[in-house]
Order: C-alpha cells, then sequence, then structure tokens
C-alpha cells in the first residue's frame, strides 16, 4: 500500500488496519487539532482516500490547520485520488486525469479572465466523465450546468476568486465534485448587503445562501439561483451533499433532497466556503 510521506516520497508500510477517510472523520481531525489533543498516536491506524470530498475538505482546512496535511506524514492512502492530491499540491492552474479523463480541477483567476475557453472545455470534460460513467445527459448537463453557476459564485460572492477550485471525480455510477475558496464566507458576503445586516449565526447564512434568489444583490437582479439546478440534477439519485462555512456544515442526503431534509451542525471552522456534492444511483436510476 502506497502512502504520502512528508518529502514527497512513497513511502511502503505493512497495514494492519485501515478504514475509509469519511467526514466523520475529517471532522474528528479538525477538533482534536483544535483542542490541542492530535499527536502522532492519533495516525496509528492510516486512512484510505476513496471519497473526493473528505480529502478535499481535509486539504482545504489544512490550510490553516497544517498538522492535518495528508502530504506531512504517512497516515493516508490516497488509491485512486493520488494522481488528483499530487497535482493539486502544484501549481497547475487545471488538470484532467491523462489517463482516463475521469478526474479533475480548475483553479479560477482574478480577475475573470476574458478568454474562457479552458473553462469550457473543463467543463466538458466533466459532463463526459459523468456520462462515461452511466448518468443520462440530461442529468449530467444539469450536474454541470450546477458547477458552471456555483463557480460563477466564487468570482461574485467570495471576494477571493483567485482562490477558488472546481474538482470532480467519477467512477461506474458515482460523480462528486467539489466547489471551494478561502474568501469572506457566506454570512460575511450576506452581511454586505443591508437585508441581511442583522446575520450574526454562520448556520442561518448557509440556510438563507441555499434558497433561491438569496445573496448579497439586490433581489430580482438575477443572482443567488446557482443551487436550484443543482437540487434539479439530483432528482432520482442519491444525492449527499454538504456544504461549509465558518463554524457550521449543513448536510442534505437521500432521494430527491431538498432543502427541507437538511441537518446543520457545529463544525470546526473553516475559512470561505465548501461544497461537495456525491450523486449516486442504481441500474435504471440514471442510465442512457
Amino acid at each position: 500500500m502506497q502512502y504520502i510521506c512528508g518529502t514527497g516520497c512513497i513511502a511502503r508500510m505493512s497495514v494492519i488496519a485501515q478504514q475509509p477517510l469519511s467526514f466523520a472523520n475529517v471532522d474528528g481531525l479538525a477538533f482534536a487539532e483544535e483542542r490541542g489533543r492530535l499527536s502522532a498516536s492519533t495516525f496509528e491506524a492510516p486512512f484510505s482516500a476513496r471519497d473526493l470530498g473528505p480529502i478535499l475538505e481535509l486539504m482545504h482546512l489544512a490550510a490553516t490547520k497544517s498538522i492535518l496535511s495528508p502530504n506531512r506524514s504517512r497516515w493516508i492512502a490516497l488509491g485512486n485520488l493520488d494522481a488528483l492530491c499530487s497535482a493539486l499540491n502544484s501549481t497547475q492552474s487545471q488538470w484532467l486525469s491523462p489517463q482516463d479523463r475521469l478526474s479533475g480541477f480548475y483553479r479560477t483567476q482574478a480577475p475573470i479572465p476574458r478568454d474562457d475557453t479552458s473553462w469550457i472545455a473543463f467543463r466538458f470534460a466533466a459532463q463526459q466523465a459523468a456520462i462515461a460513467c452511466g448518468f443520462r445527459k440530461q442529468v449530467a448537463a444539469q450536474l454541470i450546468g450546477a458547477i458552471g453557476e456555483m463557480q460563477s459564485n466564487i468570482y461574485e460572492h467570495s471576494d477571493a476568486s483567485a482562490t477558488g477550485l472546481i474538482a470532480f471525480n467519477a467512477a461506474p455510477g458515482i460523480f462528486e465534485f467539489v466547489i471551494a475558496d478561502r474568501g469572506i464566507g457566506i454570512l460575511k458576503s450576506l452581511k454586505t448587503s443591508s437585508r441581511y445586516a442583522s446575520l450574526s449565526d454562520h448556520g442561518n447564512a448557509l440556510q438563507l445562501v441555499l434558497q433561491d434568489g438569496v445573496s448579497r444583490h439586490a433581489p430580482g437582479t438575477g443572482h443567488g439561483n446557482g443551487f436550484r439546478p443543482l437540487f434539479i440534477g439530483l432528482a432520482n439519485l442519491n444525492g449527499s451533499l454538504r456544504f461549509r462555512s465558518g463554524d457550521c456544515a449543513l448536510t442534505i442526503d437521500g432521494m430527491n433532497p431538498t432543502l427541507m431534509t437538511h441537518k446543520l451542525s457545529q463544525k470546526p471552522p473553516i475559512a470561505g466556503f465548501f461544497a461537495s456534492i456525491a450523486c449516486r444511483f442504481d441500474d435504471g436510476g440514471a442510465r442512457q
């Protein structure tokens, strides 16, 4: 089994016990780091990164909580996500898996580039990856439409568009993507509008921003609609959504997910905004 070690080399270890890296693990590690309880013994049982969301959220947190960085110790097996994570640690502005183009990432810029050819090509590659893994063309197009809307939110609301990241990973029956930035976060963004100046809770801010038409811009201006195509695209799919900003996480799971089925919970603070969406289907659920 291969593990990332602190110098960027690959080390081989015998594995006695290994557990998939989950969001619960990420939360636990971040809470332990926050309370000063992380030690070498914490990582004696290594993790396996199988899903895109948890490993990228861990990397996002590691920017301000460096002890969590999966590149600084031999405690996490990246498996099929190794190439993507290695590319993320480079200065590349975008990347697609050269073997199968089923995973990739795109970094946003500042200011908005006039030539969006590379962004169009990246969205097309993500859509083709979803289709290749069994999703109907219509569903794939809706999901990529949601990615496009959420990417535009980075430019419009983060005040730090140079920090934005869009990543995807596809496998038979599953399509995952992450949208993240290290900007001002949802609460601070909404509070720039007089309508939401009294907001003081990150959880309330997350609940608001997932509703159609809610943003720091005035009503009726066409802003704040990025999540409607996302929920439409998840119809008839077992969708798992996790949104992080400030010290809260809002999660939605299940068939036909809507904001009405969400759960809100307190988490260690995270910089900016982080969204992880995983779409799955049973045979016949989303196939062409």
